[in-house]
């Protein structure tokens, strides 16, 4: 595999298995089957161990959702690098050799597994504002001080004053400073739950109070337009939860091994 010049800082085979050794395995290698340690055999250097009290052999891979790849360590790292820097699928795919749908795949398997936060609260000054797409809506809240970002797709024509409420109840703080346009799904909405409720008439050309909100839209549009080109009903509500994890959390994005450490979870051993 030959990498561009701006992928030549790309660790070697062995140090990204080492890498991946010690987010599934921790300090040492104990068997997923039997959880012993003391008969674990090491077949390929930081790659490959079989128990000899169980018989079970396993990977650094083999446990988690990279199990069957196909590709090598420096593929699956400079692909992570790709992924971060939201380099479109052609593009990657220029760069790196791999065919399209290799590229599709795991850029599909980075989206599907990582791990968010989806109890975050927004408190403070929060905008909230709904999009329309065929066949569904996206209905969202932005914290405008800390810059966090709640996003909820449902799967409907239009939204209710209870799709509104439910997020809410369950992502905006009691006491904080709610903005809205003037939708019927927000009109009284601060007699269910304790925000000070405040509003723009977009018929009046009132936009100041949800700027913030609106200017993600864009954002998101942008997003998905420049890396996926489309995207599907289907995938609609990961690729969106992606979009809401690279805004409200930023640092699992900084490298390859970050976003390893957020979607690799110790393998869970047997009592």
């Amino acid at each position: 595999m030959t990498f561009a010049h701006s992928l030549s800082q790309i660790p070697s085979e062995k140090q990204i298995l080492i890498h991946l050794k010690h987010q599934v395995f921790g300090k040492s290698v104990a068997c997923p089957g039997c959880g012993r340690k003391a008969y674990v055999q090491e077949l390929q250097r930081h790659k490959m161990w079989r128990c000899t009290k169980c018989h079970n052999r396993f990977s650094v891979t083999s446990l988690n959702w990279l199990k069957g790849m196909k590709i090598s360590p420096r593929h699956l790292w400079a692909l992570i690098w790709c992924w971060q820097r939201k380099m479109n699928v052609q593009q990657a795919q220029a760069l790196l050799g791999l065919s399209i749908p290799t590229v599709r795949r795991y850029y599909e398997l980075f989206r599907d597994n990582l791990k968010l936060d989806y109890d975050v609260v927004l408190e403070g000054k929060v905008q909230m504002d709904e999009m329309f797409v065929k066949g569904a809506f996206i209905i969202g809240a932005k914290d405008i001080v800390r810059k966090k970002i709640k996003l909820n797709v449902v799967c409907k024509k239009s939204p209710d004053k209870g799709d509104a409420l439910d997020l809410i109840f369950h992502h905006v703080k009691p006491g904080s400073d709610l903005c809205t346009d003037g939708g019927g799904i927000y009109r009284g909405c601060d007699n269910w739950w304790p925000v000070k409720h405040k509003k723009d008439i977009h018929n009046r050309f009132e936009f100041g109070l949800t700027s913030e909100i609106e200017g993600t839209w864009a954002v998101l549009k942008t997003f998905i337009r420049r890396m996926y080109h489309h995207v599907t009903l289907a995938k609609l509500a990961k690729v969106v939860a992606e979009f809401e994890a690279r805004y409200s959390h930023p640092e699992i994005f900084d490298s390859p091994l970050c976003f390893l450490n957020n979607s690799l979870k110790p393998v869970t051993l047997a009592l």
